[in-house]
């Protein structure tokens, strides 16, 4: 059922305009910045955005300009870590081809992980793209964790295994619950 449910939320982000998900990805923009989670998050472990993912460029940099100390994930055999982003100048290439960032230093239990999907549900369930990295990551690190989707990627119920992890908020261009 999840690979169902994966393809048919793929094949939505994919027939997305660029002009809706820029509309979308800032208004998610300022429901973050606006929000208590952000503001009182010192560190902050966040995706970096490719393809039609919901933008996460501009709110990184903007929390480097607040002097909030970010991180971004760098994969390592089949963990994921948080290493530190100090300036988008530190990316580099990385596994799967997407950006990472050069910096060796490490965070476990960030104030605030923002976290990628393809789904969400009413009950803050998750539907990521299999490669189960989040959920072992979050499974290891005490965080608030906020997931990012269109208010559109909303399913009524998603599948779960024991392994997978939920959301403590999500965060549309709604606002957040």
């Amino acid at each position: 059922m999840k690979s169902e449910f994966r393809r048919f939320f793929k094949n939505l982000r994919r027939e997305m305009d660029e002009e809706t998900l820029a509309e979308i990805s800032e208004k998610i923009y300022k429901n973050l910045i606006e929000s208590s989670l952000y503001q009182d998050a010192r560190t902050i472990f966040t995706y970096l955005s490719t393809g039609k993912e919901v933008d996460s460029r501009k709110f990184i940099g903007k929390a480097l300009d607040d002097g909030k100390k970010v991180y971004i994930p760098f994969i390592e055999k089949d963990q994921m870590k948080a290493r530190r982003l100090k300036s988008f100048d530190d990316l580099v290439e990385g596994r799967f081809g997407i950006e990472t960032t050069f910096n060796t230093e490490e965070i476990q239990n960030p104030d605030l992980s923002i976290i990628p999907g393809l789904a969400y549900d009413r009950d803050k369930n998750r539907l990521g793209l299999g490669g189960g990295f989040y959920d072992r990551f979050l499974a290891r690190n005490k965080t608030i964790r906020l997931g990012v989707f269109p208010k559109d990627f909303k399913a009524d119920t998603l599948d779960t295994y024991d392994h997978d992890q939920k959301m403590t908020y999500i965060l549309t261009e709604e606002g957040i619950f």
